[in-house]
C-alpha cells in the first residue's frame, strides 16, 4: 500500500499521514515542476511542509508542498530545494562572507546557512545540517545586483559547476540532512540490451553559448577571446578542431584591476559564464521500473552518461525522472534543455530575468 505522511518543515513534527490514491512525480531538476498526490480524504497539511510517499519501506518521493486542494483531494509539492526559494542580500556585494572567487561548494554551504540558519527570523530558520561532498575551488561570481535568488545559485552551481543538492530527514534527531555534491560520476553506459525504449533527442535545442569575448569594463575594448571545445574543456585558440559551432557569443566584463584583488584569472570568470553549455541538449529514455541492469532511481543528477542505441552512441549528463504510480516506466531525463516546450520557455525566460535583474 502507498502512504504518505507531512511534517511541519520547522519542527519535523507528524502533521498528518494516509493512504495515497495516485501520484505523478516530475524530479526535473532544471525545471523544478510541480509534482501531483491524489488523496483518499482531506488533508490536514498546508504549504510549505513536507511531505514523505513511501510503499512499504521504501521511499518514493520526498518534497515540499506547494499548494493543497481538498476538494480535488490533491496535493503538488516539488523537489525539497524548493526549501530554499527566497532572495538574500548579494553577500558577494555587501559581506565579507565570500569572495568573488572561490570553492562553489563551501559557498553555496554558506549561503544557506547565512540564509536559513543564520537568519534571525524563527519561520524562516530551518533544522539543517549541511553536509558537503567534493569541491569546486575556481567559481567566480560577478553579478553586482543587490540580491541573489536562492534558487537562481543553487540552479547556477549545477548548470556550471555539477553540484547539487540532495535531502534527507533524520526522524531521530528531527533534522533535515542537506547534502551539497559536486558530482565528477563519469563513464556510466545505457545500452540497448536492457528494457529501453527508443532514445527521443531534442532538435531544437536552447541557444548555445561557446564564445566569450571579454570587454574591457570601462573602454568598452575587446580583451580576448575563449571558445569552449567538444569535452567541455576551454581555448583561446580560434582554429582549434573540436571548437563548438554555429558559433553563440557571451560578451562578458572585464575588469583587471578588480580580477588582481580577488585572484580570479580569465579563464576562472569565462568557465563561470560559458562552461556546462556541452549539454545544452535534451534526451528523453524510458527504462522497465522491474529490470535491475541499470535502475533508474540509482542515477544521480550530474552522472555522466553515454547512451548506446542501435549503434548510435550519445554522451549526455542525467539532470531528471519522471514516473507516476501505475506507470511500469520511468522517464529519464538527460542534458540541459528540454523537449517540451513550456518547459524550454520556463527555464529560457527565468534565466534572461536573473540576469537582468
Amino acid at each position: 500500500m502507498t502512504r504518505y505522511k507531512i511534517y511541519d518543515r520547522l519542527t519535523l513534527e507528524l502533521r498528518d499521514s494516509g493512504v495515497v490514491r495516485d501520484y505523478v512525480v516530475d524530479l526535473d531538476y532544471l525545471t523544478n515542476n510541480n509534482s501531483t498526490m491524489r488523496l483518499v480524504r482531506e488533508s490536514k497539511g498546508f504549504k510549505g511542509d513536507i511531505l514523505a510517499i513511501s510503499e512499504g519501506v521504501d521511499l518514493i518521493a520526498l518534497g515540499v508542498i506547494t499548494a493543497i486542494d481538498n476538494t480535488e483531494l490533491r496535493i503538488q509539492f516539488k523537489h525539497m530545494k524548493e526549501l530554499f526559494n527566497d532572495s538574500i542580500l548579494n553577500v558577494f556585494k555587501w559581506t565579507g562572507l565570500l569572495d568573488k572567487k572561490f570553492d562553489a561548494v563551501q559557498g553555496l554551504r554558506v549561503l544557506i546557512e547565512y540564509a536559513f540558519i543564520n537568519t534571525t527570523d524563527s519561520l524562516r530558520r530551518l533544522p539543517l545540517t549541511i553536509r558537503t561532498f567534493g569541491q569546486n575551488l575556481n567559481a567566480v561570481w560577478i553579478d553586482d545586483s543587490d540580491t541573489i535568488d536562492m534558487q537562481y545559485f543553487i540552479d547556477w552551481c549545477f548548470d556550471h559547476y555539477n553540484i547539487y543538492i540532495n535531502c534527507d530527514i533524520d526522524f531521530a534527531n528531527k533534522r533535515i540532512i542537506v547534502d551539497i555534491i559536486k558530482n565528477d560520476t563519469e563513464g556510466l553506459i545505457l545500452k540497448d540490451n536492457i528494457k529501453l525504449s527508443k532514445p527521443e533527442f531534442d532538435s531544437q535545442e536552447l541557444p548555445r553559448e561557446n564564445r566569450a569575448l571579454l570587454f574591457n569594463k570601462y573602454t568598452g575594448v575587446i580583451v580576448n577571446s575563449w571558445f569552449l571545445l567538444q569535452n567541455n574543456t576551454l581555448t583561446t585558440n580560434a582554429n582549434h578542431p573540436q571548437r563548438l559551432y554555429p558559433v553563440s557569443t557571451r560578451h562578458v566584463e572585464w575588469d583587471e584591476v578588480d580580477a588582481i584583488r580577488e585572484g580570479y584569472t580569465q579563464e576562472d570568470l569565462v568557465k563561470s559564464e560559458i562552461q556546462g553549455n556541452v549539454y545544452n541538449h535534451c534526451v528523453q529514455v524510458q527504462l522497465a521500473k522491474k529490470q535491475t541492469m541499470m535502475p533508474a532511481r540509482r542515477f544521480n543528477y550530474g552522472d555522466q552518461v553515454r547512451i548506446v542505441y542501435e549503434g548510435r552512441s550519445y554522451d549526455t549528463i542525467f539532470t531528471g525522472l519522471k514516473f507516476r504510480k501505475d506507470n511500469p516506466f520511468y522517464t529519464c531525463i538527460f542534458g540541459h534543455a528540454r523537449i517540451d516546450f513550456t518547459d524550454r520557455m520556463k527555464i529560457f525566460n527565468k534565466r534572461q530575468y536573473q540576469r537582468r535583474t
